[in-house]
């Protein structure tokens, strides 16, 4: 049975062969994987990421995933709108849509189709519950502790804070995709974690974060950040704060701070935060066990500090996440 994912793509590669009688190929079954594009004179390595909705705030980290690949890029999406084409375009991020939409550049061959709506029957499906707000907290805690597949549905559903029924259904849905493997009376095995990230890193910013954050604010004292004590409130620094620390290469411009929801007041009165729209300090809710062993520091997981950096989009804080990853990530992400 073909997954949505599966389904997106094959109508996609179906819509470019019409148009342009370009064909797509797969070295292997899975929702991204790498591939070619049969041009009938070029056989174009790819690199494949279906993705059913395509925003602003996912570009960032999608270039930046296209950019350190072997194969161009591909990007396979339900529909691309005009002005998501030419941004896509601008960057050169190469796509195809199920609408026929597609932007290809490895001259001699060039194609560009936009302005094609999905019919009414290419109905969107149902988004994977591994990427929603909720799922994305169950991956989190597998990426940061991957012993954790083995932990019964009860376990996770304490350690994510999620509904019991929602991890048997996340769990699920990521034994479809290829991420658990499930090896019957020896347990399960989290497999293809360098992919899972990717996937998490694009999903983050726009199904997660925006649900996390609480507002700006500023200090009145500039330089507070340097010497605040985070001990003892259940408050982490994240993003640029702690890519300085792990890294010694940037220096923060925006205050990132995770908090439990119960100790920002204190957090805000201990420090003398005041809201601010145009604060150079942001607050989100931590979204985490707390007293797991994973975060005992008072700096968020590198995983963490790596997302936050992309889905900037700022040039210094993706070169720093690339200098971060390398020391901090790389060698628990080796292909697996």
């Amino acid at each position: 049975m073909k997954t949505p994912e599966i389904e997106l793509f094959d109508t996609a590669t179906e819509k470019l062969k019409q148009n342009t009688g370009f064909t797509v190929e797969k070295n292997k079954n899975g929702i991204d994987a790498t591939g070619f594009i049969e041009t009938g004179t070029s056989r174009l390595p790819v690199a494949i990421d279906i993705k059913r909705s395509v925003t602003n705030s996912v570009l960032p980290a999608l270039n930046h995933q296209f950019t350190h690949m072997n194969e161009y890029g591909l990007l396979v999406a339900h529909y691309i709108n005009p002005l998501m084409a030419e941004r896509l375009r601008g960057m050169d991020i190469w796509f195809i849509d199920t609408a026929g939409n597609a932007y290809i550049k490895a001259l001699p061959v060039y194609v560009y189709i936009k302005g094609n709506k999905p019919s009414e029957t290419q109905k969107a499906q149902p988004t994977n519950r591994a990427f929603t707000p909720t799922g994305l907290k169950i991956v989190y805690a597998l990426l940061c502790q991957p012993k954790l597949v083995n932990a019964s549905y009860r376990e996770m559903a304490q350690t994510t804070t999620a509904a019991l029924g929602t991890v048997a259904l996340v769990f699920k849905d990521l034994t479809k995709l290829g991420f658990i493997v499930d090896m019957g009376s020896r347990g399960r095995r989290l497999k293809n974690r360098k992919m899972l990230l990717e996937r998490w890193l694009i999903a983050y910013p726009e199904q997660l974060r925006p649900k996390l954050e609480t507002g700006r604010y500023r200090a009145i004292d500039p330089n507070w950040w340097q010497t605040a004590d985070l001990h003892n409130m259940q408050a982490y620094w994240g993003a640029e704060v702690a890519a300085d620390r792990l890294t010694h290469y940037l220096k923060p411009q925006m205050i990132t701070l995770y908090v439990m929801e119960e100790r920002a007041t204190q957090l805000k009165m201990t420090n003398r935060l005041r809201k601010d729209p145009d604060g150079d300090i942001e607050i989100l809710k931590t979204f985490w066990d707390v007293q797991s062993e994973f975060n005992q520091a008072d700096i968020v997981n590198p995983i963490l500090v790596y997302a936050d950096l992309i889905a900037s989009g700022d040039p210094r804080n993706i070169e720093t996440a690339q200098i971060l990853y390398e020391r901090e990530l790389a060698e628990h992400f080796r292909e697996d």
